[in-house]
């Protein structure tokens, strides 16, 4: 119930805030604002203000702006006040008001997460020190060893993997340019960063000390009473030094039940299960993750943290856009309405930083999608706005109509096969 109220919430406030860009916009060129509803119909209050009717609708999820000539049926350019008498820079404010309403709510909060404090794994304040190299791996390849320590990315001093992976991030160049300390010696290597995406295929790893942080609740390690802080020191009768040991370890399990030898402070004991089989990773697990740390930024780092975060996140997201148009991207990986309840339950279920951060994600999501160049959307009249300006006159109201009923069936279609994937995505857990 209580994952059920955070959706709605959540939903409700991002798409409010959307429509109230557009409903402030329309109020500041001149259109007349007929309804701006909270929730849609059934409408279960309402109140007249001046010309505008504002509601309190029954279904819960988000809101919407009925302007004065918005539609086709009663637009006029001779009323001052209708949406249709605006020029085309004054209809553009109102379209992108809403998008542009998203986005300052997700630059706003991002820097929240930082400065109430987030969790990372706890390796991350280590030293970068390299933890191990695959052999043949394009690390191999450059020579990088076991225990060679990064001391700068890019003239840039690290100190920490954190601070190496933030580097390493916002690197902009093909190649990234790393001074190492091995022994006594500095050395210099120039690394892809291409081939650095791919990090599992870049063949180094991280030496991650095998203690347990948290537990999911009624996996297999909950139940056979583990707890955060406790050391894996075997499994199966095979020593394990690493995290990275125990994956590996446990598929040689193939379900079958073992013993894993823990270390509970000065206590050596050892702990029966059976490990269970996870679909989304398609590997046997038994409910644990590494140790994470809390960690918390001055406000200007916040500000600072926040809004290098978002722009990153726009980035990924135009760059999957554009993998998903050139067939390039995974659509297994597209997630709609479902996955959305079952992110926010999880965020609401994990801390107040991790839903705030979800609630950023999902805004900018919004502002980025209805700038689609799709009919129906804010993108589609922006689109629309653009021809009309070239053609030097209004499109006809046939071609619009037509246009908006292809936009809203494509849109459709495309909300069914999300919702389809999510389904099968949850059928198959």
């Amino acid at each position: 119930m209580i994952t059920i109220i955070t959706v709605i919430l959540v939903l409700s406030f991002l798409i409010f805030i959307h429509e109230l860009g557009h409903y402030l916009a329309a109020r500041a060129v001149g259109v007349r604002v007929i309804e701006f509803s909270i929730g849609f119909p059934p409408k279960v209050l309402s109140k007249k203000i001046g010309q505008t009717e504002y509601m309190l609708s029954m279904i819960p999820i988000g809101g919407y702006v009925r302007l004065h000539g918005q539609n086709i049926d009663d637009e006029d350019p001779s009323e001052k006040d209708n949406y249709a008498s605006k020029s085309i820079l004054q209809r553009l404010v109102i379209l992108l008001a809403g998008p542009l309403m998203n986005l300052v709510v997700a630059f706003a909060f991002m820097p929240f997460v930082y400065f109430i404090g987030y969790d990372i794994p706890a390796y991350m304040l280590n030293p970068p020190v390299i933890g191990s190299v695959i052999a043949g791996s394009e690390a191999d390849k450059l020579d990088l060893r076991k225990n060679d320590l990064i001391t700068t990315v890019n003239n840039n001093p690290v100190k920490t993997w954190r601070e190496a992976q933030a580097e390493l991030t916002r690197n902009q160049n093909e190649l990234i340019n790393l001074k190492i300390q091995r022994g006594t010696d500095t050395i210099s290597r120039s690394i892809s960063a291409s081939l650095l995406k791919k990090a599992p295929g870049f063949g180094w790893r991280v030496n991650i000390p095998p203690v347990v942080g948290d537990i999911t609740s009624e996996s297999p390690a909950a139940l056979a009473n583990f707890l955060p802080g406790d050391r894996i020191i075997e499994i199966a009768g095979q020593p394990i030094n690493d995290w990275a040991d125990i994956s590996p370890k446990l598929q040689e399990t193939a379900g079958k039940e073992i013993v894993i030898r823990i270390q509970r402070q000065n206590q050596i004991s050892s702990i029966r299960l059976a490990p269970i089989w996870n679909e989304t990773s398609n590997h046997w697990i038994i409910g644990i993750s590494s140790q994470s740390v809390r960690v918390f930024e001055t406000m200007g780092d916040s500000f600072s943290l926040g809004v290098q975060r978002v722009i990153t996140m726009t980035y990924r997201t135009l760059e999957f856009l554009y993998q998903l148009v050139s067939f390039q991207a995974d659509t297994d990986s597209v997630g709609g309405p479902i996955m959305i309840v079952q992110m926010v339950g999880q965020a609401a279920e994990s801390n107040l930083s991790s839903l705030i951060s979800l609630i950023s994600f999902i805004s900018l999501q919004f502002a980025i999608f209805n700038l689609l160049p799709i009919p129906a959307l804010d993108g589609g009249h922006i689109f629309f706005l653009g021809m009309e300006k070239i053609k030097g006159s209004s499109l006809s109201q046939g071609f619009r109509l037509l246009s908006q009923k292809i936009g809203f069936t494509l849109l459709l279609f495309l909300i069914i096969y999300i919702s389809i994937q999510d389904g099968l995505r949850i059928f198959n857990q």
